[in-house]
């Protein structure tokens, strides 16, 4: 996917073979942009919540997934 595409609230899923270790997880984009990581390192990519842990993605290691619909009676809004 192209790093122009990056977009909050985009649901993504990571590259099967991603360095990471995450690979195959899916998440939801929180912002895109170049990171400094604690290895002092600059890092150009998406900030995404996995659910677990918050990782910095490359673009070309994710790609757009469709969420399933919330279930009957519950609805989905921003906070």
């Amino acid at each position: 996917m192209k790093f122009e595409d990056l977009k909050p609230g985009l649901p993504v899923r990571i590259a099967d073979d991603h360095s990471s270790g995450f690979g195959g997880r899916g998440g939801i984009v929180l912002d895109a942009g170049t990171f400094q990581l604690v290895s002092g390192e600059y890092r150009k990519g998406a900030l995404v919540d996995i659910y677990e842990a918050r990782l910095v993605i490359e673009a070309a290691d994710l790609e757009i997934v469709e969420l399933p619909p919330p279930d009957p009676g519950w609805e989905e809004f921003n906070i």
